[in-house]
């Protein structure tokens, strides 16, 4: 089983939890195993997230690629993660993000409604904009206003 069928695997298998694998690496250094992964969950990722989405990982890692000691390292996404892929967008819907755009020097605020086909739609102010991913170079989720739903990151 290659990296990214280990990926896929891991992926469904945190779904059952209500988890999402927003990022995973695995690097081989002298015989040894060293897997990272970021999950989130939107009813909040804390510690116990993060240990029960390690204890479903170790087992697979340890059949997959068989190694009986890899070293495994599961981080919540952040309060300021930066989006960097399609679908994080996707699971992130709902959240308030900072994002600057090719066509302005200034960074904007607003809330993602949808997305879907490179197109993401933002509430900026009570007017949604319809934004090909394409044309934003940053963006960030905005931490500011977690005090009004935390998210649990």
């Amino acid at each position: 089983m290659n990296d990214e069928e280990l990926e896929k695997e891991i992926d469904e298998t945190l779904k059952t939890i209500g988890l999402d694998l927003l990022e995973f690496s695995v690097s081989h250094h002298k015989g040894s195993s060293h897997i990272k992964a970021v999950v989130y969950s939107k009813e909040g990722t804390g510690t116990d997230e993060c240990a029960r989405a390690h204890r479903l990982i170790l087992p697979r890692v340890q059949m997959q690629l068989g190694v009986q000691d890899p070293y495994i390292e599961v981080y919540s996404p952040g309060i300021d993660r930066i989006i960097r892929t399609a679908r994080e967008w996707q699971i992130f819907t709902g959240r308030r993000v900072l994002f600057l755009t090719a066509e302005r020097s200034d960074w904007r605020r607003g809330r993602i409604v949808h997305f879907e086909n490179g197109i993401v739609q933002i509430d900026t102010d009570g007017a949604v904009s319809n934004i090909p991913i394409a044309s934003i170079v940053k963006a960030k989720l905005d931490s500011s206003y977690e005090g009004e739903n935390a998210h649990g990151i």
